[in-house]
């Protein structure tokens, strides 16, 4: 290779290093604001529409909700038509809260980076989805559902406060899904309730406080600790997620109780070891899950 070959060569790669690193503290609104004007300025929104002007634009964000979220321009519509309210809600109150708060989701994207000794954070998109998840991440970055959020709060500023909660649960799975062996091979109920339980635990030690999703969970788990220890126990190993997380639950209880559950392995873990670091790492790697829960001491009676 000749040397203005090379130099040519280095120059690209550091530009895209320093693109990629600019993106990843960043708070993407673009796509939202897009769906804001197809759905203000048309009486009825169709399959078209949606997939042209919404889908086929969106970002690295649209891209990443799509597959098991928005999953395509029909389902999506339909999701439109069965639930205006929600959107309209998310429309006149989370999106504004969603602009106001850019800043601040910056800020936690930073805590939690620092918190968990990672290098980089990830960009923020903020989207519409089809009514059926708040959030999810990738190792490229996090994306929120505002139609979703927007059901965990009644005005500008609970909308605020359920947006960095999001933010900061999320980026959470962006480093697990950035690491290697982020999960157990042995894929489990225990498994999975760590790696949520972890997002919770973050996201509760950085905001220093219960978000308001976790609440329902959080008050039923305290009075129900050792009852729910004791069925969760009993099915813990096996590949079963459901009734304890991704699904309605049981009617006398709230949903994904396992997160609840995991949480409070991680708390147990984390409080008992000297080497706050070493702990950290070993619950983002989670190599062992019948480790962590042996040496967190968890066991309620």
């Amino acid at each position: 290779m000749k040397i203005g070959q090379f130099v040519m060569v280095f120059m690209i790669i550091n530009i895209n290093f320093q693109f990629n690193k600019a993106l990843a503290n960043e708070f993407f609104l673009e796509d939202a604001e897009r769906f804001a004007v197809i759905y203000s300025n048309s009486l009825s929104i169709d399959e078209k529409q949606i997939k042209n002007n919404y889908l086929d634009l969106g970002s690295k964000g649209v891209q990443i909700f799509t597959p098991n979220r928005i999953q395509n321009e029909k389902n999506l519509t339909q999701a439109l038509m069965e639930q205006p309210e929600i959107y309209k809600k998310a429309l006149n109150v989370c999106l504004p809260a969603a602009r106001e708060v850019s800043d601040d989701a910056k800020g936690v994207l930073n805590d939690v980076k620092m918190f968990l000794n990672q290098k980089e954070a990830a960009p923020v998109y903020v989207l519409f989805g089809a009514g059926n998840s708040g959030g999810t991440a990738s190792h490229e970055g996090l994306v929120l559902g505002l139609e979703v959020l927007c059901q965990f709060a009644n005005n500008k500023q609970e909308a605020k406060e359920v947006i960095l909660s999001f933010v900061a649960h999320e980026l959470v799975h962006v480093f697990q899904n950035r690491l290697d062996m982020n999960h157990s091979k042995d894929f489990t109920l225990l498994s999975q309730s760590l790696n949520e339980g972890m997002a919770d635990f973050v996201e509760n030690r950085i905001l220093g406080k219960i978000s308001a999703s976790e609440i329902e969970r959080q008050d039923f788990g305290l009075r129900n600790e050792s009852m729910i220890w004791s069925e969760f126990k009993k099915v813990m190993h096996g590949t079963e997620l459901q009734p304890w997380m991704y699904g309605d639950g049981k009617q006398d209880r709230p949903k994904d109780l396992g997160y609840w559950i995991g949480k409070r392995i991680v708390e147990s873990y984390y409080e008992k070891a000297l080497d706050k670091d070493k702990a950290i790492k070993e619950l983002l790697y989670l190599k062992d899950p019948n480790f962590i829960l042996e040496t967190s001491g968890y066991n309620p009676k």
